[in-house]
């Protein structure tokens, strides 16, 4: 277990793999159902969790702009691919020896389509002067850990981008457009996870944050951006969420109890027509 504090040099994977502590992505779990809670972080013999090609996406693109130093000793990028008949048997004879060394490496191997798409991205990004200066001269993927002193449950948080008043999420998606966030920050709990870097933040540094800003960049062409604030309302909902979440954790925990879904009644949705 990984004890409270803040850890500057900790790495993606070593935040993630400490399961004694409570991440934001953990309490939605938990949110779906306790069992699913259970099922995918308690059960002792649960299937190992792959990261799907979005997130591993995601992560390449929060890399690159964050942490581009780090990008070559993690990712290994393939060639075009290219067949016999086009190049010749010296040049394919090469690209299989590039693609056998991209089989035994241990780093990511990323398509060099997906590739070209994360450097137009950044193209793109470093051209909005918005969205460049939300992001430069602050401390990058810090991971903070705290007791609640209302549980004793030991939380987390790794804010993208950390300013002196203000944190900064970095997001990859489909659709950056203002209704698409709005449904994703629901769907996602982006309002309890702020909530939760406020917390972490003050609880570590005695410091307060007075806002949330996330940057959406789209993963297709032409990779638009949008730039959203995440307003005082949903900051306090989501402050109130998580702590409610965190002392139901609470008490499933203490009593060994993990419910299902509950039996209900169910009618259309208000938008059916």
């Amino acid at each position: 277990m990984i004890e409270p504090g803040i850890y500057e040099s900790l790495t993606s994977d070593e935040y993630h793999g400490d399961k004694a502590s409570i991440s934001r992505s953990a309490l939605m779990d938990f949110k779906k159902s306790p069992r699913n809670y259970w099922a995918k972080h308690l059960n002792p013999d649960r299937p190992l969790k792959n990261a799907t090609p979005a997130m591993e996406f995601g992560t390449a693109f929060h890399t690159l702009i964050l942490e581009p130093h780090l990008f070559d000793a993690q990712y290994f990028v393939l060639p075009e691919k290219v067949l016999l008949k086009n190049v010749g048997r010296e040049k394919y004879d090469e690209y299989k020896s590039i693609e056998k060394e991209a089989e035994e490496t241990k780093k990511t191997v990323l398509s060099r389509s997906d590739y070209l798409k994360l450097q137009a991205m950044r193209t793109n990004l470093i051209a909005n002067e918005r969205a460049i200066a939300l992001i430069q001269g602050a401390v990058y993927e810090s991971s903070y850990f705290w007791e609640d002193e209302h549980t004793g449950l030991i939380v987390k948080s790794r804010p993208d981008i950390l300013h002196a008043n203000m944190y900064v999420d970095l997001k990859t998606c489909a659709d950056a457009s203002p209704h698409a966030f709005q449904k994703a920050m629901a769907s996602g709990g982006y309002h309890i996870q702020a909530a939760m870097v406020f917390d972490g933040v003050h609880k570590l540094e005695s410091r307060r944050l007075s806002a949330c800003i996330n940057i959406c960049v789209e993963t297709d062409y032409p990779h638009s951006i949008g730039i959203y604030i995440i307003d005082e309302s949903a900051l306090n909902v989501g402050h109130s969420e998580y702590k409610n979440l965190l002392l139901q954790l609470k008490s499933a925990i203490v009593h060994n109890e993990f419910e299902d879904y509950q039996i209900e009644t169910i009618s259309l949705p208000a938008w059916y027509k």
